[in-house]
Parts: C-alpha cells; sequence; structure tokens
C-alpha cells in the first residue's frame, strides 16, 4: 500500500540519489543531517516557547512615547495581525499624539485597542476551535 507521498517520494529520491556523484551524495548526507538538526531544534524551542495563545509580557520602558508603545505592543500580541483595521486605528491614536495629545494619554488608549483586538481574537478562535466539555 503506497502511503501519500511516502513511497513515491522515496522512489524519487533514490532514482535521484543514483545520479549523484560520491561527493554530491556526501553533500545530500550532511544536507539531510542538517536538516534533521534544525527540525530538533525547532521541537525543543517549541516546547520552551510561550503559548501562542497569551499575550507576551513586555514591560513598558520608563518615559516610553507612543510610537514604542505600539511597536511594543505589537510584539506582545503576535498572535494579532496587523490588519488594515487595527493599523487605521492605531494611526489615528498616533495622529492624536501628533497633534498635541500626551504621551500618557495615547499610550492607554493603543493598550486598551491592543486589548481589545486580542479579546476578540480569543472569542474568534473558540468559535473556531470549540473547547471539548469535561
Amino acid at each position: 500500500m503506497m502511503t501519500p507521498g511516502g513511497d513515491a517520494e522515496k522512489s524519487r529520491l533514490l532514482r535521484a540519489w543514483r545520479k549523484l556523484s560520491p561527493d554530491a551524495r556526501k553533500s545530500v548526507i550532511r544536507f539531510a543531517e542538517f536538516l534533521h538538526q534544525e527540525q530538533q531544534q525547532d521541537a525543543r524551542a517549541a516546547q520552551h516557547a510561550p503559548s501562542a495563545m497569551e499575550p507576551l509580557a513586555i514591560p513598558a520602558p520608563a518615559k516610553e512615547t507612543s510610537v514604542a508603545a505600539l511597536k511594543r505592543l505589537k510584539k506582545s500580541y503576535p498572535m494579532i495581525e496587523a490588519d488594515a483595521a487595527l493599523l487605521d486605528d492605531a494611526s489615528k491614536l498616533l495622529m492624536e499624539r501628533m497633534m498635541g495629545g500626551d504621551d500618557a494619554e495615547v499610550i492607554p488608549k493603543l493598550e486598551r485597542l491592543f486589548a481589545q483586538r486580542y479579546t476578540d481574537w480569543r472569542a474568534q478562535q473558540a468559535e473556531i476551535t470549540p473547547s471539548v466539555p469535561e
């Protein structure tokens, strides 16, 4: 029985392998070992990575500007896509700052904007993958 892509891929690889010179075969082996090592490192990193469902706790530095806050919030909420609507809303808040507003007033608004987008994202994720009742 042929597994999807499995046997066909093996046959294709074996045909290509047979056409290679000994030096090229050594290169293929080194490359395959490199890929395997990368895959293992990625798997280990994924085990220790924070949950993609939760925002990262990146503290605001002292005297943070509105632009720096926007950059921090984008890093803090990697699960939220920077879509046109979010960028438009954030731009309006930054424009408020440029028109004489104070960072101390704009930054909390940016934080609320991202927190609300995160809440919306979580609700959307719950609809996509409903939890299993216990």
